[in-house]
């Protein structure tokens, strides 16, 4: 047992012991999901969502990842492919695989760190039919843009 605390304590002083730099954003998605994205200035990304407003064991969670296209000053598209999941189902843990579609919108220049975010998703649910899905949000992106 001290073995694994004090392999534990040397891990998490490295940790913060580290410098690492990177891009993240927030969004909240009309008003039942909320995501947390890596940084888009890259040609690829990931995002996690959850979708909330339900019972636990309704939770859904999804993980995507994206194909981000050069940003022009006022907007920039991606396209990519996803994982929704219920970990809290007592049945089928995977919900539908998605595939997203992105328009982020820069509606102030001088703070282009705050975009609105546009979703059309594809669902190809399990065991039922395909679904579409729509999201609109907005984005805060930490760090420089």
């Amino acid at each position: 047992m001290k073995t694994i605390t004090k392999l534990s304590v040397v891990v998490l002083l490295a940790a913060l012991s580290l410098d690492c730099w990177s891009q993240i954003g927030v969004t909240s998605y009309s008003i039942y999901s909320l995501g947390i994205n890596t940084s888009q200035d890259r040609p690829v990304s990931g995002e996690l969502k959850v979708f909330t407003n339900r019972l636990i064991e309704e939770v859904l969670m999804e993980a995507d990842l994206f194909y981000n296209f050069k940003a022009r000053p006022y907007h920039r598209f991606s396209v990519g492919v996803g994982l929704n999941v219920g970990l809290f189902r007592d049945f089928d843990i995977v919900n539908a695989i998605t595939v997203p579609v992105q328009l982020e919108i820069f509606p102030l220049q001088e703070l282009k760190r705050l975009s609105l975010v546009f979703e059309l998703t594809p669902e190809f649910i399990v065991e039922y039919d395909p679904n579409l899905r729509s999201l609109w949000g907005i984005r805060y992106s930490f760090g420089k843009n």
